[in-house]
């Protein structure tokens, strides 16, 4: 998976991983909090945004790589990125960005960044075909495990490359972070954030305008903590604290029995729910979407389907907001739908998929992204679910052909080929709404055979056969 750091003038933010924080609406703690921190006056200083990503390793197949990002520092002056640490998920990260924090800086050179890690948590799919000794104990061939690696080294300074930086007053500058879990997993299963290597370090191109979007960040399940006129404060499942703007753009999916006004009306103090959102170059956060996953004080989850079945399936959970359930991240565990549960797609605009259905549990396939509203049974491995929302998922792989409207995806992960049953190959469906990134054009004709891609998309099983509704194609060196 690939890290991407954003800087800009006038503010400056960071983003990591999955899904982080920015400055203004975006920052980590109040607006008040916020300005009373920031000592440098508007003509003398600039903003920084610094985001995520990830492409996973082979071998074994990743499916939550959890890490706290625990300071982001630049020199000189010992200029602190990051107020409080800030946990990602790299794994979800293929295609995504994940927010960290945000921060005014003086204008002026900087010569490197030096950035800490703890607290990684990672659970995989054992697709090596042999047992795997990991810190936690044996995982057997085809078994999902959780373990807490052994970090290497706990910070890395970026000097070389892109630096001496120099940040100037009402521009924006854009720094892209490179985190790669190839390369940050050792073969003894610790991990290295290495210079050059495991990390590294792009400027991004110069934004027009600050009010232009510089980065998605896609899949913030949280909990609504306030709501303010045309802001809301969240705490998402990982801990952090933002602060999101809404606006007539912004669209709410509710259950009609929960909220029918489609407005910020909908939001309540205690809800649960699900994200999307623009970073602005001004480091502020704006919400695309709102999805409803459960009302105060219940349960809800992200997590990926490993196995489907007639009457249920298995998830593994890297997202969760436990309530009352013990639901836990790197969990997997049965999810038994209710009888009346309501199997919906909270999107519109994607490319359609011919046969591509998601209303009952014959519409599940392994690889599928859902959003859960979570219950307690009467066994601890499986929990109740009367909401499963189908969320985009996202993938690498390569382009084994190529369509009109479409090209077939093979080379896939362990994620796939060792789930039951076994996906070897997707169908990828493009149309208007997909964007090309890291490629010649912005077109399908940027691809070819042997093209090394990731995507992301709605993935349906349609007549039985795995088809992406594809949102993103980036190329992959």
């Amino acid at each position: 998976m690939n890290a991407r750091f954003v800087s800009a003038a006038v503010t400056a933010c960071v983003l990591t991983g999955l899904m982080l924080s920015g400055c203004s609406a975006g920052s980590q703690s109040s607006p008040s909090s916020s300005s009373s921190s920031n000592t440098s006056s508007p003509s003398s200083s600039g903003t920084v945004n610094l985001v995520v990503q990830d492409t996973p390793p082979s071998g074994i197949t990743v499916l939550s790589f959890q890490v706290q990002i625990a300071s982001a520092t630049l020199q000189p002056g010992s200029v602190s990125l990051i107020r409080n640490p800030v946990t990602v998920d790299l794994e979800q990260l293929v295609t995504d960005s994940s927010f960290l924090a945000s921060q005014v800086v003086d204008s002026g050179t900087y010569t490197s960044l030096t950035m800490t890690y703890a607290n990684p948590q990672i659970t995989l799919m054992n697709s090596s075909g042999a047992p795997l000794v990991t810190p936690a104990g044996t995982c057997a061939a085809s078994a999902v495990c959780t373990f807490s690696p052994k970090i290497n080294n706990a910070s890395v300074t970026i000097s070389s490359g892109v630096f001496p930086i120099t940040i100037t007053a009402n521009s924006s500058t854009g720094l892209n972070l490179d985190l790669s879990i190839s390369d940050l997993l050792q073969s003894d299963l610790s991990l290295t954030f290495a210079n050059g290597q495991s990390v590294n370090l792009s400027v991004l191109s110069a934004l027009a305008s600050l009010t232009d979007t510089q980065s998605q960040i896609d899949a913030v399940l949280a909990t609504v903590q306030s709501i303010s006129g045309q802001q809301v404060t969240i705490q998402t499942a990982f801990g952090n604290t933002l602060t999101i703007g809404l606006n007539s753009s912004t669209t709410y999916s509710y259950p009609s029995s929960v909220c029918s006004a489609g407005s910020a009306s909908c939001l309540s103090s205690g809800q649960l729910v699900d994200f999307n959102l623009s970073l602005l170059g001004d480091g502020s956060l704006v919400a695309q979407s709102v999805t409803f996953a459960d009302a105060a004080g219940g349960a809800a989850a992200r997590g990926t389907v490993l196995a489907a079945g007639t009457d249920s399936f298995q998830v593994v959970l890297h997202s969760v907001i436990p309530g009352s359930t013990g639901a836990a991240v790197g969990s997997m565990v049965t999810i038994d739908p209710a009888n009346d549960a309501l199997f919906a797609v909270p999107f519109s605009g994607y490319p359609a998929v011919p046969g591509g259905n998601f209303a009952g549990s014959g519409d599940l396939i392994a690889g599928q992204e859902v959003l859960l509203q979570l219950a307690s049974s009467s066994s601890p491995d499986t929990l109740a679910s009367s909401r499963i929302y189908l969320e985009p998922s996202q993938t690498v792989g390569t382009v084994q052909s190529i369509s009109t409207n479409s090209f077939a995806l093979n080379g896939l992960t362990g994620l796939w080929t060792a789930t039951r049953p076994a996906v070897n190959q997707i169908d990828c469906q493009v149309g208007t709404g997909t964007t090309y990134e890291n490629l010649s054009t912005s077109s399908l004709g940027s691809l070819a055979p042997g093209s090394p891609v990731a995507v992301k998309g709605l993935l349906f099983n349609a007549a039985g056969s795995p088809s992406l509704s594809t949102v993103i194609v980036r190329g992959r060196s």
